[in-house]
């Protein structure tokens, strides 16, 4: 026999309170999205809420609680035949979301590299990271701020949760991956399979021994491989160039998107994110991309793939980088 849950939720829908009373056969899903009135955040909840995912979603910002209202409002009705209510809140209205998802962050002038905002980021993580571990301390956490790498770091040290429910959003790279090999291959992206390890930044490690083609393995010579490589410090230039004052919220949104569905479904598919190692690779106390099974609680396994003496070579390069990032994090926590 199913269980039953009966619980009511309140809707602020302008001047009116609507009381729903919901009776399900498992467990209502309840995410919630810090930093929600942000391009990042405003994307990942209307994504999440459109594709029906969570019975619940919480939108927070503090610092624009009147954007976080309205957006709360706006989802809400859009996606009031999935049957998703949306609220906006402070920290208190997170308690006991099963995912939180960080996207907050400062604001930023041009940005030629994401380690660049990390003494920004660092501070106001910290504190997002106190309160989830105060509020949900069963939630998996998902670290869409950059840096990643070294945030999703701050976030496992300060709220004390098993690594695996700690998971920093690097999907994009991998994304970006398969369509420049696409290109080069004149193929639709969506043939190609291709994992990126390592920083969430400039020093990724492309893994051009895992690329596959319609399932099929290819060769790819030197001189497309380098080439490839030399895009890779373009895409971020590329964005910043604009000079819009955003990021990459859409992409975002609908790779998180498939990252929550693969949890809350526990459909155990693999993504390139950053996650805190303890032992693979040969790396500890360290967060970095790398290829992880996720499912209900989180990741549920960690893929050491074999690679080659190149991308050796160059996962050695960024996990030097990486080090150097997350020793910050540790000067600035020990500090604090």
């Amino acid at each position: 026999m199913v269980n039953t849950h009966s619980f009511i939720l309140q809707y602020n829908c302008g001047y009116n309170i609507i009381k729903l009373v919901l009776i399900v056969g498992k467990k209502p899903i309840k995410i919630s999205v810090i930093g929600a009135a942000g391009y990042v955040g405003s994307n990942i909840t209307s994504v999440l809420a459109l594709n029906g995912l969570g019975d619940e979603i919480i939108v927070v910002d503090p610092l624009r609680a009147n954007i976080a209202t309205h957006l709360a409002m706006d989802v809400g009705t859009a996606a009031v035949d999935n049957g998703v209510i949306v609220h906006a809140g402070g920290y208190d209205a997170i308690r006991g979301s099963d995912i939180v998802i960080i996207a907050a962050g400062a604001a930023t002038g041009l940005m030629l590299s994401r380690m660049d905002v990390l003494p920004k980021n660092l501070p106001i993580i910290c504190d997002i990271a106190k309160e989830i571990k105060n509020s949900c301390p069963n939630a998996v956490v998902i670290t869409a701020t950059n840096p990643v790498d070294p945030l999703n770091y701050a976030v496992y040290r300060l709220t004390g949760f098993d690594r695996r429910k700690v998971i920093g959003y690097s999907v994009n790279d991998s994304i970006r991956f398969r369509m420049m090999v696409a290109q080069a291959f004149g193929c639709k992206a969506s043939d190609v399979e291709g994992i990126v390890l390592g920083e969430h930044g400039e020093s990724e490690v492309l893994l051009f021994s895992s690329v596959r083609i319609k399932g099929k393995k290819v060769d790819i010579d030197s001189a497309t491989q380098q080439k490839i490589r030399s895009l890779i410090p373009e895409i971020l230039l590329r964005y910043e160039e604009l000079k819009t004052g955003r990021t990459t919220g859409v992409t975002t949104a609908a790779g998180i998107k498939k990252v929550v569905e693969s949890i809350i479904n526990d459909k155990r598919e693999t993504f390139s994110c950053s996650a805190v190692l303890d032992g693979e690779y040969g790396q500890r106390n360290i967060s970095m991309g790398v290829p992880v099974v996720l499912g209900n609680g989180g990741i549920t396994e960690i893929k050491i793939l074999k690679l080659t003496s190149d991308e050796n070579s160059y996962l050695d390069n960024t996990i030097k980088i990486l080090k150097n990032a997350m020793r910050q994090v540790d000067i600035f926590l020990n500090a604090h």
